[in-house]
């Protein structure tokens, strides 16, 4: 069921927070992390053994509470682990994993502020309460194979993991002690929060209980959802018969509880339907969907959430650690603790963060501080020996500045966009009377067709850019721009600073590119600002294809996620494609051939792979070992028309791998030129 799946995109704080932004409800997963809390070490180490040292009034804690490598290396490890799960890929090292760093010691630091705070309210627990946690979490993996074999390959031994694990659950069992002690939540308390989160809390937890039958076109949907209506065919049977969704169809379509968000576009038109009936068909982007609606669970009032305990106490939890963190700050901030990063990176990137979005003067003049090392002297070019994450972070503070001028010039550029293009009577009028006008001919286009429904779009379009040019004409008279000539000028300031942002975007980028060809952001960037350079668009599109290698590897896995992936399959297939003909090298076209074949293997169509073979042969016809290769795939194309099926057999290894690959081995094809 395509349109349900479940998908992982989660912004980079949202990673870290999984292992304990509030630092106290450490889950099963952050044990696994690595430890966290006070240093200990046979003599104190010196401040530039730190990662970070926390401060209060100015002056570092006791090494106790720094926090060192160790620490810091455990949680980032499974901090990274965890973003691989979520993207397929790891972390970038120039653009992504200073964040996921900083983040990191941030959640660090703020545990060891607790742990002082404990310390100077002699909160501690026992041995017995430690033991205890211990036994739990390890008495969960030994139930579970999987975790187990996991733990052993991690650690050694199940005793390894427990001694690991201890400083850690002594650590979050004193958390919690704190927050008992700090925090007091009442029945209110989760009212008022239930009242002023109901539309999230509700897309969260509502959910209802569907079977489904996924269909390729409105008239088998159509034809189905009658045989079902006519009593012809039970809605299990239809499911069994027509569904084609192969996860879900042998058990008549049970799909099981899903919430708003996981049914998303659909989720008013299956909530607001009475359980026990049928609706559909409905058109999702991917099949026709006819679905049963079995059951509900709403939480539309807070007594419903009261009875249902555990939604109920997951607020509660919420509550509490909303509170908590508030509580948090408050006693930072009387107390004045901050820390301070060791190193020459992190540093900056923490300056860089603590600037508000919308300050755009302070965010100018750390752009101007970091040209001066990274243009010295003035010079034109970028110095090349500055550390590749700087120049990854100059290039975000150019990106966010370049954000910050397009709202600062938001209404030049709707001016600019929308003049002339609508008659010109509707300049002057009300926006008030353009919006209900627009509201009737929306209306009207309801029950519209042909040439009426063609004419009343256009004048849709016309009097939305005509809202849109009036309410930016308002905001600009506001702003004093009062003629033709002074906004004209302000648009072509806005170009020029954004050309010159452009361009030094591009420079870096392009620096950025030649000492760290892998950074997979810095070419998608460069990418987008520079279509054109074919080396940057070879090594974007084969980046693209690593990221749909787990998929299309996979014949089970492509069938699953064909519908969501195929466009971007046919958008990297395509501009393969192109730079095989239009390369300006060899090595190009060779390249682009090479990842077309890794793909037609991953996809296992050899009729494809043949043809990729023969062009490669084209354009380097003493390509090692190319001849052999064509003529095992040849010998399988011609197996297969005696056959059902047929799969490709020949070993990639048969060509010469004396060569450096295009791409990578590590990152990409089996295939080596």
């Amino acid at each position: 069921m395509n349109w349900m799946r479940k998908h992982t995109a989660i912004v980079i704080w949202v990673i870290v927070a999984a292992f304990g932004v509030g630092v106290v409800w450490w889950s099963v997963g952050a044990y696994i992390g690595g430890q966290s809390g006070p240093a200990q070490s046979a003599s104190a180490p010196s401040p530039s053994q730190a990662i970070a040292l926390v401060t209060k009034g100015g002056t570092p804690l006791s090494y106790n509470y720094w926090i060192m490598p160790t620490d810091f290396n455990n949680y980032m490890q499974n901090v990274n682990s965890n973003y691989k799960n979520t993207y397929g890929q790891d972390p970038d090292q120039l653009f992504v994993e200073p964040q996921l760093e900083l983040n990191t010691i941030n959640t660090l630091v703020d545990q060891q502020i607790i742990n002082y705070f404990a310390k100077n309210d002699n909160i501690t627990v026992s041995k017995a309460d430690v033991d205890n946690q211990v036994n739990s979490i390890v008495n969960q993996y030994k139930s579970n194979p999987q975790a187990l074999n996991y733990i052993n390959q991690q650690y050694g031994s199940l005793q390894n993991f427990e001694n690991f694990i201890r400083p850690q659950v002594k650590e979050s069992l004193i958390s919690q002690k704190v927050m008992s002690l700090v925090v007091n939540v009442t029945q209110s308390d989760v009212q008022s929060y239930y009242e002023t989160n109901k539309a999230t809390i509700e897309n969260t937890y509502d959910q209802v209980r569907i079977a489904h039958i996924s269909l390729s076109s409105q008239a088998t949907a159509n034809k189905v959802y009658n045989l079902i209506k006519s009593g012809k065919l039970s809605f299990s049977q239809a499911a069994k018969d027509y569904s084609l969704d192969t996860t879900t169809s042998a058990t008549g379509g049970e799909v099981g509880w899903l919430t708003m968000a996981q049914l998303g576009s659909l989720s008013s038109q299956v909530f607001s339907a009475t359980p026990g009936s049928i609706i559909g068909p409905i058109q999702t982007s991917y099949s026709w969907e006819i679905i049963n609606v079995e059951a509900k669970k709403l939480y539309n009032n807070f007594d419903a959430v009261v009875q249902a305990t555990s939604v109920y106490n997951t607020l509660v939890n919420d509550v509490k650690q909303q509170k908590f963190n508030q509580w948090l700050a408050n006693y930072k901030k009387q107390n004045d603790f901050s820390y301070q990063l060791e190193g020459q990176v992190l540093p900056y990137f923490k300056e860089f963060y603590s600037i508000p979005s919308t300050d755009t003067a302070k965010l100018d003049q750390f752009i101007q501080n970091m040209k001066s090392y990274i243009y010295p002297s003035g010079q034109a070019t970028v110095n090349t020996s500055v550390d590749p994450r700087l120049l990854a972070l100059f290039e975000m503070a150019l990106e966010s500045y370049k954000t910050n001028l397009n709202q600062q010039y938001s209404a030049v550029l709707s001016y600019h966009s929308n003049v002339g293009s609508f008659p010109a009577t509707y300049i002057g009028v009300p926006v008030s009377v353009l919006q209900q006008k627009l509201a009737e001919v929306q209306n009207s286009m309801n029950s519209a067709t042909g040439t009426n429904f063609t004419n009343l779009f256009n004048e849709q379009t016309n009097l939305q850019s005509a809202i849109n040019f009036n309410q930016a004409l308002e905001t600009l008279k506001k702003q004093g721009y009062t003629t033709d000539a002074q906004i004209n000028a302000q648009y072509n300031k806005y170009n020029t600073l954004i050309s010159q942002i452009n361009d030094e975007m591009k420079q870096v980028l392009t620096a950025i590119y030649q000492l760290v060809p892998y950074s997979t952001v810095a070419v998608s960037k460069l990418y987008s600002l520079d279509p054109s350079n074919q080396q940057v668009a070879l090594s974007y599109f084969q980046d693209q294809y690593n990221l749909l290698k787990p998929i299309i590897s996979n014949p089970q896995t492509y069938q699953t996620y064909a519908s969501q992936i195929n466009s971007m399959l046919s958008y990297v297939v395509s501009g393969l494609q192109s730079l095989s003909y239009t390369g300006e090298s060899t090595s190009i076209k060779q390249g682009a051939l090479v990842t077309l074949i890794s793909m037609a293997q991953d996809m296992n169509s050899p009729q494809q792979e043949l043809t990729y073979l023969k062009q490669l042969k084209t354009v380097n016809p003493n390509y090692q070992g190319i001849d052999q290769v064509i003529a095992q795939v040849q010998n399988v194309i011609t197996a297969s028309s005696t056959k059902t099926s047929a799969t490709s057999t020949f070993s990639p290894s048969s060509l010469s791998t004396n060569a450096t690959p295009i791409i990578p081995t590590n990152q990409a094809s089996q295939f080596k030129p």
